[in-house]
């Protein structure tokens, strides 16, 4: 079996390079690298002009595997990449039918990985539109944690994302069956979803102590006058 040939990688978040999705996306990249698979990640925010999209447009197209690697945005996709994903489908029809797969890597800052679900059947119902073999989709919970490191130095909350990477773009590299447990593993909190909780409840209530400067209204911060 062949060996898989080029690779697109589309980072979906308007934050562009300082955002966990273009962490996640550029430890993919260095695996395929690795792998001697040649590959190209894009930002989708610099494709916004008409010109610009066309040009994202015949890449993707050109692109035996497509990875979309993008945050939640209110229980779905951010609009910029929902655009590519719209308009590529009716570029796609004009084309010749050829083999392309897609895959697509969610994360959120939630500790509960699922919230990412919806978004992810949304791209496999991508694929079915385009005529894509679905990989599959990986959730990540917590995607803060890998917003200002790259995976490589986030330690423990990213070892099972990194550990079901390297499996999928070993398989994937190999063009082989991406074995169902390698998802699942990169889509696993490293830590136990109660810790998991306990630690995001103690980080976002810092947060919003550390933005009021009025101490009298930290005091009055955990009232609840109406509760019954």
């Amino acid at each position: 079996m062949s060996k898989l040939q080029s690779t697109l990688i589309l980072v979906g978040s308007p934050k562009g390079k300082k955002s966990a999705s273009n962490n996640i996306a550029s430890y993919i990249e260095e695996g395929f690298n690795k792998n001697e698979v040649e590959t190209e990640k894009v930002f989708v925010t610099r494709y916004k002009k008409p010109d610009k999209l066309k040009e994202l447009l015949k890449k993707a197209s050109e692109s035996e595997l497509i990875v979309i690697v993008a945050p939640l945005y209110f229980d779905s996709i951010p609009a910029l990449t929902i655009r590519f994903m719209e308009e590529f489908s009716i570029y796609k029809k004009s084309l010749p039918k050829t083999q392309q797969k897609l895959m697509a890597v969610f994360n959120c800052g939630f500790p509960e990985p699922y919230q990412n679900d919806v978004a992810i059947k949304i791209c496999e119902n991508f694929a079915s539109q385009t005529d894509m073999e679905w990989i599959g989709g990986i959730a990540v919970g917590m995607g803060p944690s890998v917003e200002t490191k790259s995976l490589k130095d986030a330690g423990m909350p990213a070892k099972n994302l990194r550990k079901g990477l390297d499996a999928i773009i070993d398989s994937l590299s190999n063009n082989e069956t991406v074995p169902p447990e390698a998802i699942a593993t990169a889509s696993k909190l490293s830590l136990p979803l109660f810790l998991v909780k306990f630690i995001y409840a103690h980080f976002v209530n810092s947060g919003w102590k550390k933005r009021v400067k009025d101490k009298e209204i930290i005091k009055k911060m955990y009232d609840r006058p109406y509760d019954v």
